[in-house]
């Protein structure tokens, strides 16, 4: 960075931090940003692609748009006409859309005989100003890095917080954060905006390893000096793994007592650990109310975390584009949550699905020029039910009718608020290990599920016809192999002891074929031969590891 470059970044930044930590928005004000945002959808779509795509010369959705005979004018008067959606599902029909693979820049894009080549960041928004540096969640080369301006979390992250809170009617009560690590920065940032910053934030990765980008500890430390001057004193990430949550659940129940409630933002997993510790010492988690996020809320997770007497709602958010929906307060499902068509447009794409049939997938448009990725009618890997109905909660009162319940992914392996992606491990499951160990491409399986304690678990079955095998290579070689595509996830299952060797036969789907991996989701729709976690492993107290663990991940 050039030394005018960098000093613009430092301008931008100050300008930006001082509105978010010195003009908090209150509930009442972004009640009113959410309704004008939905009386105005097609307009600022419409904004969005002037300045974004057809004010852009290099980006991809003009090559895509100009290919399918579609100008400026033209997308204008078609959404005038049939409106936002509609329009959407014409484009999809004409070749303007992106698959997953496409949009991460690992597949050409092939339309109607021509084919385009697009890299990961010429999706990048080009204006996005001063921001952090963020990485999805376990794809190839470490994670994808992505730039999240901080007008975004103005604008976008602290509205998400506010919606929950008004859903689960926690307005006001004091907020715990125990999060992956400075990851999480964006979300921290949009608590402080909402003028009821944390009390406490808790990471399951040390803050002060090399890997966290400079500009994010630049952030942090000017947002906290700006804080001071109000009087407000924001806390530092304390690094708290996964194996001593005695901290975080002490900190909860003191602050539930002391205020008569308390907010616990984390991903289910962690919150399923803190409920089992707080029955292990007799405390109930009455007054908790946590929310979720970074991995399913099964129906399992849920009913552990209320048996403890805690409230819990799901919250669904990417990197590339921020919240995509928040809790419901009269929830008809464990993650029944409000689609934010304030800020998005979703349409659904079939697609076939091995052994399943065909899957709604998810295809979304960002409605804002300041989103971290430009996005027209782009597939996330992820599908979920999907209904507009009238559920009487605070947040069907603002006009957000879109409802998601289980939302799970296609591939994606995700498990402590971590994930990596199931198809970057086959070629480590059917070429790999059968080359190093012995054993045909059907020997061996990944299988992600949920244990008796609803911690989600991965385990590498290796089939007995294999023959005398080191597991604690297998396991090894296999590690090594995933940390070569990605490292944030395995330092956090490596904390949890989430990957397991088990040497049994590969689970077989109904119709008798071996898939390389089964994710939790698609094993709902599988039907009785789906992999369950009963049978693979004993009971045991939760903690207690089974079968071989990873050595040490760094």
């Amino acid at each position: 960075m050039s030394r005018v470059a960098s000093v613009l970044w430092y301008a931008q930044a100050m300008a930006s931090l001082a509105r978010l930590v010195n003009r908090p928005r209150s509930l009442q004000e972004m009640r009113a940003i959410v309704k004008q945002r939905l009386e105005t959808r097609e307009e600022r779509f419409l904004a969005a692609a002037a300045r974004c795509i057809f004010g852009h010369p290099r980006s991809p959705y003009l090559e895509l748009l100009r290919h399918a005979g579609c100008e400026s004018g033209d997308l204008a008067l078609m959404v005038r006409q049939r409106g936002l959606e509609p329009t959407l599902e014409h484009l999809r029909r004409e070749g303007v859309y992106l698959s997953f693979d496409e949009f991460k820049g690992r597949a050409d894009v092939t339309r109607n005989g021509r084919t385009f080549r697009f890299s990961e960041h010429d999706f990048d928004n080009p204006f996005l100003g001063a921001g952090l540096q963020m990485r999805t969640g376990g794809t190839r080369s470490r994670g994808s890095p992505v730039s999240v301006g901080l007008r975004f979390v103005e604008e976008h992250m602290s509205l998400g917080v506010h919606l929950s809170l008004a859903a689960l009617g926690a307005v006001g009560l004091p907020t715990v954060l125990w999060t992956a690590g400075l990851a999480a920065s964006g979300g921290y940032l949009g608590w402080v905006h909402t003028g009821h910053p944390p009390v406490r934030w808790f990471t399951m990765h040390d803050p002060n390893e090399p890997s966290v980008p400079a500009r994010n500890r630049i952030v942090h430390r000017m947002a906290r000096v700006l804080a001071l001057w109000r009087g407000v004193r924001l806390p530092l990430p304390e690094f708290t793994p996964l194996s001593a949550p005695e901290p975080v659940l002490a900190t909860l129940l003191a602050q539930r007592d002391h205020r008569g409630g308390c907010v616990m933002m984390a991903s289910p997993s962690a919150a399923v650990r803190l409920a089992a510790l707080a029955r292990s010492r007799g405390a109930s988690l009455r007054g908790v109310v946590f929310i979720a996020g970074g991995e399913p809320l099964t129906p399992g997770k849920a009913a552990e975390i209320r048996g403890a007497g805690a409230q819990i709602g799901s919250l669904y958010g990417f990197t590339e584009g921020g919240p995509g929906a928040v809790p419901c307060g009269d929830p008809q499902a464990p993650d029944d949550m409000h689609f934010l068509t304030c800020d998005l447009a979703l349409i659904l794409h079939r697609r076939p699905v091995v052994e399943v049939g065909e899957l709604d997938s998810l295809m979304l448009t960002s409605l804002s020029t300041v989103h971290p990725k430009i996005m027209l009618n782009v597939e996330i890997d992820d599908f979920a039910m999907v209904e507009t109905r009238h559920c009487g909660c605070p947040l069907d009162e603002l006009g957000l009718h879109q409802h998601l319940t289980y939302l799970r992914s296609f591939t994606k392996l995700t498990g402590e608020g971590s994930t990596i992606l199931g198809t970057d491990c086959v070629r480590i499951l059917e070429e790999v290990l059968p080359r190093e160990f012995g054993g045909r491409s059907i020997d061996y399986q990944l299988l992600e599920v949920e244990d008796e304690h609803h911690l989600t678990r991965l385990f590498l079955l290796v089939s007995p016809e294999v023959g005398p095998v080191d597991e604690r290579r297998v396991l090894d070689r296999f590690i090594a192999e995933v940390r070569a595509r990605t490292s944030q996830g395995l330092r956090m299952w490596r904390q949890a002891e989430t990957v397991q060797v088990i040497r049994r036969h590969p689970v077989a789907t109904p119709r008798g074929k071996i898939l390389p991996f089964h994710t939790q989701a698609l094993a709902a729709f599988l039907g009785p031969g789906a992999p369950g976690a009963a049978g693979l492993l004993p009971a045991r107290p939760i903690g207690e590891s089974a079968g071989v663990r990873a050595g040490p991940i760094t």
